[in-house]
């Protein structure tokens, strides 16, 4: 079983910052094996055989299934935490990070394949496989390879 205590304290305290409203978790679902709640947007997770799967939902109540995959645990938290911390980076005007990476374009040594999703790609990463919208490869192909030490390292530069 996954352990989402690191995840659920990182959405309390990414939210809190951005001052988000009706912030929950949960870890032991019915109908996911976590989600975690704001009223601004909301991350649903799903296992679907050997991987992770993320849905969403915006601020609208509009549900995005399957936006992101992971063969791993370790690669989930990687992505979800950086992308609560670059939304909490936005709204409290910190420097944002992914501007950098994105520019580097994907990072060498990673393998982008095709899928039969149109503007979604599969990256092979040292630490396993992810599968993205093609507009997040530049910036997730750094940061997933990344330790995570030095992922929490980079998002807390400049915050408070």
């Amino acid at each position: 079983m996954a352990d989402f205590s690191r995840l659920s304290k990182s959405w309390t305290e990414w939210t809190s910052l951005a001052g988000m409203t009706h912030v929950s978790t949960c870890t032991e679902c019915d109908d996911s094996q976590a989600y975690f709640k704001s009223d601004d947007q909301s991350f649903y997770i799903q296992r679907d055989g050997v991987w992770w799967v993320v849905d969403t939902v915006d601020d609208r109540g509009q549900r995005r299934n399957n936006v992101a995959k992971f063969s791993t645990f370790d690669l989930l938290e990687k992505y979800l935490i950086w992308r609560w911390s670059s939304v909490t980076r936005s709204a409290i005007g910190a420097r944002s990070l992914g501007r950098n990476f994105h520019s580097l374009g994907v990072k060498p040594g990673v393998e982008l394949t095709a899928t039969d999703r149109e503007y979604v790609v599969e990256m092979q990463l040292t630490g396993g496989t992810a599968v993205l919208p093609a507009s997040q490869v530049g910036v997730f192909s750094h940061v997933l390879d990344m330790p995570f030490e030095e992922v929490d390292h980079l998002i807390r530069e400049g915050v408070g």
